[in-house]
């Protein structure tokens, strides 16, 4: 992808920052096929405007209590309704009011079944998942089978784990992502997954060996290596922080995200000089950033008695009066 469309794109980071969501609700969505990134480079997915404002409509959804479960019903109402609308929440006029989801015809709003008015309010539960209720843990689970076969492809477990998730149950996600890694063996995305979980969890030093081993076994997954440069900058290991995410840059320099962290980490471990090449290079790829504002300010204070000014989208000190 060329950079000048990169800066017009947001990372799943920059994107969960921007909406004030956790990362794991914009994987979320894009699993779902809600959002679909303009291009994935290194495996790091790269979102335009007009997904963005896709996802403004999920966050709004999501501050509103409506989890992901229950959109996937009622987008499914719509999908009956309408067949030809592939994906509603980026095609049609969608109005969001409080609890219920509005489609304008016309100058209508209309709702499902012939007036498509989607009420939430509805008693369903949100935390039901498609999780056979028989399967007591992973660990009995894979001990089940059924004529010599396994009850369910490691796929089919990721996909559970991707449901206990979104149904707020982080523990049972990453038991049942341990599951789909024990049935179907070791692979990248799926020890990232288990990393993020665990992460989530709180328990940082078992994320960073799961990242470790997501690297180990594709060595181009610049989004592993940067989660695990922050692991270990959060851990106290500053050098290896360092060196984890100059990885992920040697790999795609155009990881705006990358250089955002490896900025802030140089900072923090005084090398401010160093620092400084990583905030303009942030700028350069990301100037739009939710974090712009940030690198701007870092930037503005190591110059004394000066400012910077951008020229030609590049940034250079402006000497002061």
């Amino acid at each position: 992808m060329p950079e000048s469309e990169i800066r017009s794109t947001y990372t799943p980071a920059m994107l969960a920052e921007l909406l004030h969501v956790n990362i794991a609700l914009v994987r979320g969505w894009q699993r779902r096929g809600w959002i679909v990134p303009a291009r994935v480079e290194h495996r790091l997915a790269y979102f335009d405007f007009a997904e963005v404002a896709v996802a403004k409509q999920l966050a709004e959804l999501q501050r509103a209590g409506i989890g992901p479960a229950r959109i996937a019903r009622k987008l499914a109402e719509i999908k009956r309704r309408l067949p030809l609308i592939e994906r509603p929440l980026a095609s049609l006029a969608i109005v969001i009011d409080g609890k219920q989801i509005l489609v304008r015809e016309d100058d209508a709003l209309v709702e499902s079944s012939g007036q498509m008015r989607l009420d939430f309010e509805a008693s369903e539960d949100e935390a039901a998942t498609g999780v056979p209720a028989t399967i007591a843990s992973p660990a009995l689970f894979l001990a089940r089978t059924k004529g010599g076969e396994p009850v369910a492809t490691p796929q089919k477990l990721v996909e559970w784990a991707a449901e206990l998730e979104e149904a707020g149950d982080l523990a049972a996600a990453a038991e049942m992502v341990r599951a789909a890694l024990a049935a179907g063996g070791p692979q990248a995305e799926h020890c990232f997954r288990l990393a993020e979980l665990l992460y989530r969890l709180g328990d940082v030093g078992a994320a960073r060996e799961r990242y470790y081993m997501a690297i180990e076994l594709d060595e181009d997954y610049v989004e592993a290596r940067a989660n695990l440069g922050c692991v270990l900058a959060e851990l106290g290991q500053s050098d290896l922080a360092v060196a984890a995410l100059q990885g992920a840059i040697a790999y795609h320099d155009a990881y705006a995200d990358a250089h955002y962290h490896l900025a802030r980490t140089l900072d923090d471990v005084e090398r401010s000089g160093e620092a400084r090449e990583h905030w303009r290079r942030f700028l350069e790829l990301a100037p739009d950033s939710p974090w712009a504002a940030e690198a701007r300010g870092r930037l503005e204070e190591e110059v004394a008695g000066g400012q910077w000014s951008v020229v030609s989208g590049q940034w250079s000190v402006v000497s002061g009066q």
